[in-house]
């Protein structure tokens, strides 16, 4: 005699959970989408960009034709450092019927970063950080996501100068970067900025363009151990 399989009620069958086609009016739907997306492609339950972006013809059962970002803003002097970025996306539906204004879609979405919405470590590079933003946004607003926000949308460690003074300067990436070098090849980090003719009086001012050049040394010096003038042997960690 076959034993029957008790099933328990309370848990629900992934699998299926997936494949059952939700409709995107329904309140259920945006549950149907996150279940979609794997534990590594969401942050803190935030989803990320490239996840939305993976599950995204899932989801709408469409055809991607075009992704494409344009910087209407570019960073400069004059405007702390800002970059502003539109994102497109245009696809085509499966499943309805040839009328192309029916299955031809296409959605946008813009952000704009600069040095006070903007995580430390990304802060010299709000473009590339708009331009995430932007598809992130244009990636919900084509699955018609409710109060949902993209990991790349939320910034935990801004700036902490206002006025943007610190736009420009070395970041703790850099230095940190600089002190694990200059400990590997033995190399005293302030004799090096001397010997660069870079002020250390205060490591903290420092540029970012400066210190993207000691790094260059270091990475010189890292794989010619031979060529490290004696003046400059001797690290210290007391540095900065």
């Amino acid at each position: 005699m076959t034993k029957e399989k008790k099933i328990d009620p309370s848990k629900k069958d992934i699998s299926t959970t997936k494949s059952k086609k939700v409709d995107i009016n329904s309140l259920e739907w945006n549950d149907y989408v996150l279940g979609l997306l794997s534990d590594e492609e969401k942050i803190d339950g935030n989803p990320t960009t490239d996840g939305l972006r993976r599950i995204f013809e899932i989801a709408l059962d469409c055809v991607i034709t075009q992704s494409h970002s344009e910087v209407v803003q570019a960073p400069d002097v004059n405007n702390e450092k800002r970059a502003t970025v539109v994102h497109s996306l245009t696809f085509i539906l499966n499943g309805l019927d040839d009328n192309p204004t029916l299955k031809n879609r296409t959605v946008s979405g813009a952000a704009d970063v600069y040095w006070g919405n903007c995580d430390k470590v990304y802060r010299n590079h709000p473009v590339a950080v708009a331009e995430t933003r932007a598809e992130g946004r244009a990636l919900r607003r084509g699955l018609r996501l409710r109060k949902v926000v993209a990991a790349e949308e939320i910034a935990q460690n801004i700036e902490d100068d206002i006025d943007g003074n610190s736009v420009n300067k070395i970041s703790d990436q850099q230095m940190n970067f600089m002190d694990v070098m200059g400990k590997r090849s033995n190399i005293n980090i302030k004799e090096l900025l001397l010997d660069l003719s870079i002020d250390s009086t205060n490591i903290k001012n420092i540029s970012h363009d400066a210190a993207v050049g000691v790094i260059r040394e270091l990475s010189k010096y890292q794989q010619n151990l031979n060529e490290i003038p004696s003046k400059l042997v001797g690290y210290d960690s007391e540095w900065r």
